[in-house]
């Protein structure tokens, strides 16, 4: 029997009204794409030919295989990836990402060196020669570094050309907006209303932009400015405020156009952090969870906090000695600081630190603040330098902690966030790291404001646990230790 024409589902049919004929949208995202694709090309491409090239140049010199090329190459590349090498979001010309290039190409040149001197040439394979090895990669090092700084300035030019459009209320309008602002988004934002907010009204005060018309406009926007770059549809407003027609042609744009975000799943995917206010009290039943109880990386995890922690401890056991013995030539009092700290699933442990303050300064405030009195002249060197966290290895040959997860935090600190941050017990589904994924990405925090912005972390890494993420933590701690501030 053949269906009536009321039954045919909306997303089967085209609805000239909610999908307007000649809704065009610029491709701005797909050209960036494309400029990534051309560093990996390029990428691939500088160290075959300097590796090549050199060893031809030497003549019978260097004798390589396939191995020597290929390994590399594919090393370089995925180290790279973890520091945003071929993200058009990353700022390719910051310090802070320049450093995490030429110690992503560090990370790989070890790795590589591993691989084909000792794997690949056992047996009494004749090894390539190392010199012209280590020179390859720096050469491929600078000369990667050297190719997105040039690149940068087009792609940067593409981001800003291009126009976000938010559906919003008045309250999430506001808040998104000034998180915006905060984290440096370089593209046009567009606002429409919904909900309490008033067209022409200002977002956030004055000076900022005003909702251009109501929310049932937006994909008429799209149609009316076909010549126009735009990024995405963000909707930033609870469902309930959306009429289900605009709701519905917003989910096909999503599939067929552009992407169309929650303010949830923006803030994970520009910013990788979650709001905790926007989650629910079932959020880590949601599928896609990696940390289950029993996982395989779960278990990988635990060996390689293992095998580490063991190796770290042994290699720096003459500089922890050292440390020992300045701590105690300089102050009178324990050289270990111990405290009670808050572990995974809210089991309490004894936290292992050497000691970096005056006796007794725990109970005189929960943060250090700048220029703390209470810090040694020792203390303060080895917060900056992070050797007084050496001792927490011990924590994780016991089980208590991890080498990557969130701060272990003092118990007097976790009874008070609890209270007054939705959630904050999310964080302890892990084990607590010595480095993690909110200490590379946010500075010491001193309030309960700073604190909600590092759970956003550790929330992203807890929903994002795996071990591409605790690689890119550990590329990042290498560059927070030589270059970062310590408290």
């Amino acid at each position: 029997m053949q269906a009536s024409e009321q039954d045919t589902p909306l997303l089967v049919s085209r609805n000239p009204v909610l999908f307007p004929e000649g809704l065009r949208v610029a491709r701005g995202s797909g050209r960036e794409r494309w400029l990534m694709v051309l560093l990996l090309v390029l990428d691939c491409a500088v160290w075959c030919g300097t590796y090549i090239g050199l060893s031809e140049l030497s003549g019978d010199f260097n004798r390589y295989g396939w191995a020597e090329v290929v390994v590399p190459m594919l090393l370089s590349v995925f180290t790279l990836s973890l520091v945003g090498a071929y993200d058009p979001r990353s700022d390719m010309k910051s310090p802070g990402y320049s450093s995490e290039h030429l110690i992503a190409c560090l990370a790989a040149f070890l790795v590589s060196a591993f691989a084909v001197y000792l794997v690949a040439s056992f047996g009494g394979a004749v090894a390539s020669s190392r010199a012209i090895f280590s020179g390859s990669f720096l050469v491929f090092g600078l000369v990667s570094l050297f190719q997105r700084r040039l690149f940068f300035g087009s792609s940067q030019s593409l981001r800003e050309s291009r126009r976000l459009l938010v559906v919003s209320d008045s309250e999430c309008g506001e808040r998104f907006y000034k998180s915006c602002m905060a984290n440096g988004l370089r593209q046009q934002i567009c606002f429409f209303a919904t909900g309490d907010a008033v067209v022409g009204s200002n977002v956030a005060g004055p000076g900022s932009p005003v909702y251009l018309s109501d929310a049932a406009e937006v994909l008429k926007n799209l149609e009316e400015n076909p010549h126009l770059e735009h990024e995405a549809i963000v909707i930033a407003a609870p469902p309930e405020h959306l009429a289900n027609d605009l709701l519905t042609s917003l989910v096909a744009v999503h599939f067929e156009e552009l992407p169309v975000y929650t303010m949830h799943s923006f803030f994970e995917t520009y910013w990788q952090k979650m709001p905790p206010d926007l989650l629910s009290r079932t959020w880590p039943l949601d599928s896609g969870f990696q940390l289950v109880q029993h996982s395989a990386f779960a278990s990988l995890k635990r060996v390689f906090d293992l095998g580490l922690a063991s190796l770290t401890l042994l290699a720096m056991s003459p500089v922890m000695a050292v440390v020992a013995l300045l701590i105690k030539l300089e102050r009178r009092g324990p050289v270990i600081f111990s405290q009670t700290r808050v572990g995974q699933h809210g089991n309490l442990f004894t936290l292992y630190k050497f000691r970096t303050m005056e006796v007794g300064s725990e109970f005189k405030g929960l943060y250090t603040v700048e220029g703390d009195p209470r810090v040694t002249r020792l203390g303060h060197w080895l917060r900056v330098s992070r050797l007084d966290e050496l001792p927490q290895l011990w924590n994780v040959l016991r089980g208590e902690m991890s080498l990557i997860g969130p701060r272990a935090e003092w118990i007097k600190c976790v009874e008070n966030y609890e209270k007054v941050i939705p959630f904050y017990h999310f964080r302890h589904l892990v084990r607590p790291g010595i480095t993690g994924w909110a200490q590379v990405n946010y500075p010491y925090g001193a309030s309960v404001e700073d604190t909600v912005q590092k759970l956003m972390y550790d929330l992203y890494y807890i929903r994002h646990f795996s071990l591409a993420l605790d690689a890119t933590v550990i590329l990042k701690t290498l560059h927070v230790m030589l270059f970062g501030k310590g408290r």
